[in-house]
């Protein structure tokens, strides 16, 4: 009782306080953390570079004398000195290493924000697991107790001799699989149980919180969910800083060709009373020059070992393109898919369960055998812990979605105290060359696949009973062949994203078998150029505007304006220096672009919507 009401007492830990206290005690995330500030005191210690440098030099000399000492003009013998220098120029060398170590620190800090999205994802997956495996124990433990129930009625029908043996057999194996599955779920319970412990560094609490993170909803295209991850990836600014950094390292490098100037002061505080008046004694105002006029090619190397260093990192800023664009299309895809699968999956479940109760009034009747009621209860077992399953893979997709995007901790609503907030620099933006497209996520048209499968004669020729073949003319449904502006909208869309991709079959697939080109080309030559153009180098970019679309009939048509373009990337110097190699960027360029009136004429052919004639006005 006290338990009970202690328990009760106990205060709800919200997502959002562990989740904070997972990124601000996580020992990979800290880590992260010191290296942050360690690149913030590097750069102020090269920042000490402009500022005097003040030291107190004391000597002493036994010196050989070999004339008489005239006028105390020899050097003492014992000195101390106040020495000021100042730099005055030394070639941009140290103004170009701070600003490097500037962006060396933002590269850390972009890391540290790629460690704390992937550690928050990380949690969620542990944390949506824990609330996940405590559903499935609780359905293995009542599966477990409606089949002892089940094996202990029959076991009384046996023992009195109303059933058959052969009955509690099947009622033993079947109980037996469900201990199974308790001890399985029973054991996942505790693995993840260890895994959120990892994370959070203490053992979960009895009661968590049920997330909410999929209510902020995601964008309504995965292209338009890759332009958000573009613009906020850590893991891709992180690359972008890693270039500027490279840069201002070539210039830190391109310094010693130039000369270096500095001023110094010395003072002397007390000499011997041999050097009192000695010259050496006297105060001195100077300015050093210090030119470099060969040092065996060791600085063109560096400059040239500097630009192999912006080479790699423009190709690891590709590779975040890449890599960014793989994780948010497949997560985005998976929203889709889940979120209509979760309908499915309840149906299911919904379904099972009125059937389970047909059956056991029905086998308390007779209607019913033991195996059919025992199926029903595994059926229904499995189809509530696939409707669980599904729906935490939803709200897992929904973070990885999020994490991809690096709005993770935002969509929570946690944050790490102490770190800066770093304004959106331009080159962020014009070093970027990431393209927002995305694979065409898959659609099924069930009703094409019902309508082109094989008649269950064919396939259970023992289950069909012999019929007279008689020849039916093959009739188009009438819904088939009326036009639909929205199955016209959405082929056009279709024929333009195949054209943005490049995607050559799938691009022709949308031309009627009768579609014939406009003059001077035949549809063979025709097909033979678009193949060309959709082969050549560059990024396709199409847009449709002021699509319009009406339906007659069994036809449709559809007029646009349509703006190309093809953008390819060419490999330029962007800055006139001394290194040939160091300020090479690659700059897209557009190679062609065009606008033009286009109309589209569609007609249903084999139930589907196909082009006929393209029309260039």
């Amino acid at each position: 009782m006290t338990a009970g009401m202690v328990n009760a007492a106990e205060p709800l830990i919200s997502l959002k306080e562990m989740v904070e206290k997972t990124i601000t005690s996580n020992p990979e995330v800290q880590a992260r953390y010191h290296k942050f500030l360690e690149a913030g005191y590097e750069q102020e210690t090269v920042r000490g570079g402009f500022l005097p440098q003040a030291d107190v030099v004391s000597t002493y000399r036994k010196q050989e004398e070999l004339v008489r000492n005239t006028g105390n003009t020899q050097i003492p013998r014992m000195n101390n000195e106040l020495v000021l220098r100042q730099m005055i120029f030394d070639g941009f060398a140290t103004s170009s290493e701070v600003k490097r170590l500037g962006h060396a620190s933002r590269v850390r800090y972009f890391e540290l924000q790629s460690t704390m999205q992937t550690t928050t994802l990380e949690f969620m997956r542990a944390y949506l697991d824990t609330l996940r495996y405590r559903e499935l124990m609780q359905f293995a433990k009542d599966n477990y107790v409606i089949h002892k129930q089940m094996f202990d009625r029959i076991q009384e029908r046996v023992n009195a001799g109303v059933a058959r043996k052969v009955d509690l057999e099947q009622a033993s194996g079947r109980l037996a699989l469900a201990e199974a599955n308790l001890l399985t779920e029973t054991t996942n319970m505790h693995d993840v149980t260890a895994r959120l412990q990892r994370l959070y560094g203490e053992l979960p609490p009895e009661t968590l919180e049920v997330p909410t993170i999929s209510s902020a909803g995601v964008e309504p295209s995965s292209e338009e969910a890759l332009k958000v991850a573009y613009k906020q990836n850590p893991d891709l600014l992180s690359t972008i800083e890693d270039i500027q950094a490279k840069k201002n390292e070539i210039k830190t490098n391109e310094s010693r060709y130039f000369p270096r100037l500095d001023l110094q002061a010395r003072k002397n505080l007390g000499t011997s009373s041999d050097g009192r008046y000695s010259n050496s004694a006297a105060d001195l105002l100077e300015l050093t020059m210090n030119f470099n006029l060969f040092n065996g090619f060791s600085d063109k190397n560096s400059i040239n070992t500097a630009a192999q260093k912006l080479n790699g990192a423009q190709d690891m800023r590709d590779k975040a393109c890449i890599d960014t664009r793989q994780l948010v299309s497949i997560a985005y895809n998976d929203i889709k898919q889940l979120t209509e699968q979760r309908i499915y999956r309840a149906q299911h479940k919904t379904s099972i369960e009125n059937a389970r109760e047909a059956y056991r009034k029905q086998y308390d009747i007779g209607q019913r055998t033991l195996l059919d009621l025992l199926d029903a209860e595994n059926e229904y077992f499995q189809a509530k812990r696939s409707l669980t399953n599904t729906e935490y893979d939803l709200q897992l997709a929904y973070a990885r979605t999020y994490a991809g995007q690096g709005e993770l901790l935002n969509k929570i609503g946690a944050r790490r105290g102490n770190l800066p907030e770093y304004a959106r620099e331009e080159y962020l933006d014009n070093e970027s060359v990431c393209h927002a497209v995305a694979p065409v996520q898959i659609q099924i048209d069930k009703a094409a696949l019902v309508a082109d499968a094989k008649p269950l004669a064919n396939i259970y020729p023992s289950m069909a009973k012999p019929i007279t073949p008689v020849a039916v003319p093959t009739v188009v449904p009438a819904a088939a062949q009326t036009c639909n502006v929205q199955a016209i909208t959405d082929r056009v869309n279709d024929w333009a994203s195949a054209w943005r991709q490049k995607d050559a079959d799938r691009y022709l697939r949308f031309y009627a078998d009768k579609f014939s080109p406009e003059p001077p080309l035949d549809k063979s030559a025709w097909e033979k150029q678009r193949r060309q153009r959709l082969s050549s180098n560059g990024k396709i970019g199409l847009k449709i505007e002021d699509l319009q679309v009406s339906c007659e009939g069994d036809t449709g048509k559809a007029t646009f304006k349509q703006v190309y373009t093809l953008t390819t990337f060419k490999i330029k110097k962007v800055a006139d220096t001394s290194c040939e190699v160091c300020n090479m960027q690659r700059i897209p360029t557009i190679a062609y672009q065009d606008n033009t009136n286009k109309e589209l004429q569609f007609q249903n052919e084999s139930s589907d919507w196909k082009i006929t004639r393209e029309l260039v006005k």
